[in-house]
């Protein structure tokens, strides 16, 4: 395996805020495709891991709507589920929202904890037992036992392996062209 090949299987693609149908390279992305739980289904078709992201973009929705999100993406086929958890909360309040979010997935589907930033999140991520910590780019990466997947990279193959050499064991660019609306 030459070094683009090692480094595709680390790449994947964010397709948040895209639609359907989608047009990306598996030989390229072969880390997955991020999307919203609405598009599972179609970005299933690429024959990548789908990561389906719930909460997006704040945070701010109930959990109980957060866990729809999550059964209906996992039963979907998304490989993962990363939750968005409002940024606001303290450790006690986001530890309720991931674990009711957690329990809603079956343990076939990796569960993973979008983590922009702050000490609360990271802490009640590990707590939870999540098995990835998705931290935007920009974001240092902090010390978690989950695997840390970094999205939001924009840039060519020396972003990702920044990324990369800054600790994420998967890096997931966000492609050019018309972006959805910025996280607040």
């Amino acid at each position: 395996m030459d070094d683009l090949q090692w480094l595709a299987t680390r790449t994947g693609v964010s397709l948040l805020g895209g639609q359907p149908p989608f047009d990306v390279s598996p030989e390229r992305f072969g880390a997955g495709v991020v999307v919203e739980p609405t598009h599972v289904a179609a970005a299933r078709r690429l024959g990548l891991p789908v990561i389906a992201v719930v909460g997006w973009p704040t945070g701010r929705h109930h959990s109980v709507i957060k866990a729809a999100e999550a059964r209906l993406a996992a039963e979907s086929g998304a490989a993962e589920v990363w939750l968005a958890v409002d940024p606001g909360l303290d450790e006690n309040a986001a530890l309720a929202d991931v674990i009711a979010v957690h329990q809603a997935i079956s343990p076939e589907t990796r569960f993973g904890v979008i983590h922009p930033g702050g000490a609360a999140l990271a802490a009640a991520a590990d707590r939870s037992g999540a098995a990835v910590l998705a931290v935007p780019a920009g974001v240092d990466v902090p010390g978690t036992r989950a695997e840390v997947a970094a999205y939001g990279v924009e840039g060519g193959e020396e972003a990702v392996v920044a990324a990369l050499e800054a600790g994420a064991s998967r890096v997931f660019v966000t492609p050019p062209g018309p972006r959805p609306a910025a996280r607040p």
